[in-house]
Parts: C-alpha cells; structure tokens; sequence
C-alpha cells in the first residue's frame, strides 16, 4: 500500500461538529467525576470498579461506563480490567492533592451559575442581557452571597485557578519600582504578599470586604483597609494592582470601578490590571472562551488591548503598556492623566 493510500483522511465537516458536541459531555463528565468524589476514592491507589461504587456511594455499572469514557480521554487508568487508578489529569480532581483542580471543576455543576447561563447563551446573545440574572433576580454575586457554602468553593476555586499565575506576575514586572503596592479586591492577599516577598523594600495595602479581609495571609508590611470600590477607594499608592477584577463586569460597571478609583490615584501612580488579552486577531485563544462564560454567567467581557485602551480613558486613564506573563495573564498598565 503506498503511503499515500495509508494517510488517514482528515475528520469530515460533520465529524468535526460532532467532536465539538461531544466536547459538552465530556466537560460535563469530569464534574461528575468530581462531585462523586471518585479520585478521591483512589487517592491511595488501583481499585476494582465494584469498590470504587462501595466508597462513593454510587450504581456499579454507570460507574464503569463514566470511567471507561474518562479513561479514553486520558483522566484515570484502566490497569486491568475494571481496575482503575489516578493519574496526572485524575489527581487534579482530588480535593486536597497538589495542583488540585477539584474547586474550579465543582463551580461548574449544575445551579452553580456557570453552567446554568451558558445554557441561556442564545437567549443572552438575541437580548444582549445576561438573562440568567433575570431568572433569578438577582446576580451572581448575591447568589453567592445567599449560598455561602458555594461562595467558600468560589473562593477556593479562584485561589486554585491563580496558584501557578502569582508567581509569574510577580516576574514580569520591576515592582520594586513602586515603594507602596495596593491589591485592589485582592482576596486573601496572596498576589500581594508573592511581590512584597521579592521585594523587602516594598511596603503593601490590601482593599476588599471586611468579611474577606479576615481571610487575608498574615504579613508584617500589609496594611488592610476595607471598603466597596464601587463607593471610595481611600488608599494612596505608587501602584494599584487588580487582578481579574474588571473582566467580572461590564463597561459601565468597570468603567465606574476605575473612575472611583481615579479618585485616589496619585499622578505619577499606575494602575496594573491582570487580565487575559484577547488578541485582535483570528485564531483560536482561550480567552475567546472564557469571555462566553462570562458574558452568560457573570455578566462581564474579557477584552482586548484596545478595548482596554478605550475602558482606560473614560475613567481617566492612558494605557501605557502591556505586558506579559508566563502565564495566561496580561499586565495591563494605566497611567493617570
């Protein structure tokens, strides 16, 4: 047989679509394996099937078929037959293993909001309203605020999320340039408290919630001042980082966030937004992605260089660079005028 002849085809147009549909199930299988509590349940090593359902509480044989089908997407081994174990992309499904993955996976359960609005996306594109707050009647920050039990995994989630990000922050810039540094919404302060490590120098303020303060890393040069940054912002800082902060809400509201922060901003200041980028360009980018999880289900965009630029000036602002991360994140720089 000539090589020519053996050269597999490529995927029809309609197999192509299909891949992509089954990409749901897929997503919506590996839940399910984290709200089982499955790698969980191997985290000490090769089970049989029917032990794996006694630990977890759950049907033998639906359980064979969901790991059969994790398994040939490359989460969890088979290592004979109905015997499974954890493996690198499994134990990220592990609550408390290193790289654990399990908060951010478990906000994607059904009644989490995520998931819930991306089932309205067609609704949301047709109206241009996040039409899972008008089912609720509320947002997502007040369903959290109603479920605090959702709101702790949030958190988690986020924490997860940013863990291999904070360190790469921290090297893309000179922070020590800056002699004050205020994390604006900074959550427990882990941001702040990686860059004022590098730097002895650097002296540190942490803005959010009291309720989320009280959260907050201990550290001897972190002043914690508390308030809403939709209402005042009473911190003076030589530069005012806000880390996936302003992709959460859309123009107007991030427009108004940045403007109450004008107020404060010393001149010579800057403002550093760490966000993702979307590229101008075609081509696939996972921002792309993430800006339709946001559009449905939090009500915020991710954006790109020159909507940063725009959003920049209405609250004024110059964008004054861009800068990098070895990681999915973009420093985003604001100088006031």
């Amino acid at each position: 047989m000539s090589e020519t002849a053996a050269t597999v085809s490529p995927l029809s147009p309609q197999d192509q679509v299909m891949g992509h549909l089954i990409g749901v199930v897929q997503g919506r299988a590996v839940v399910c394996a984290a709200e089982l509590g499955i790698a969980d349940a191997l985290a000490d090593g090769p089970l049989a099937i029917q032990e794996i359902a006694s630990r977890t509480g759950v049907q033998r044989g639906n359980l064979f078929r969901l790991l059969r089908a994790l398994e040939s997407i490359g989460i969890f081994r088979e290592t004979s037959p109905e015997v499974f174990e954890n493996n690198s992309l499994s134990d990220c499904l592990r609550r408390h293993s290193p790289g654990s993955l399990w908060p951010l996976v478990r906000m994607w359960a059904p009644a989490w909001g995520y998931w819930d609005g991306l089932a309205d996306m067609a609704e949301t594109i047709r109206t241009g309203k996040t039409t899972l707050f008008e089912r609720w009647g509320y947002d997502i920050w007040e369903h959290y605020r109603r479920k605090p039990e959702q709101w702790t995994v949030f958190n988690e989630a986020m924490r997860c999320m940013n863990a291999a990000a904070t360190p790469a922050v921290t090297a893309a810039c000179d922070w020590g340039r800056f002699p004050v540094i205020a994390d604006v919404a900074g959550g427990n302060g882990s941001q702040l408290v990686d860059i004022l490590d590098a730097h002895p120098a650097a002296q540190g303020i942490l803005f959010d919630q009291a309720a989320v303060l009280a959260t907050a890393i201990p550290h001897g040069r972190i002043q914690k001042v508390s308030g809403n940054f939709f209402e005042n912002i009473p911190v003076e800082a030589d530069a005012y980082i806000l880390r996936n902060i302003i992709h959460d809400w859309d123009d107007e509201a991030a427009t108004s966030i940045l403007r109450t922060l004008r107020m404060s901003v010393p001149s010579n200041s800057r403002v550093m937004l760490v966000e993702w980028l979307i590229p101008e360009t075609p081509g696939f980018h996972f921002g792309k992605w993430s800006d339709l999880v946001m559009m449905t289900a939090v009500g915020g965009r991710e954006r790109t260089r020159s909507e940063f630029a725009t959003l920049l000036r209405r609250a004024g602002f110059e964008l004054e660079d861009t800068v990098p991360t070895a990681s999915q994140y973009t420093i985003v720089i604001g100088l006031p005028y």
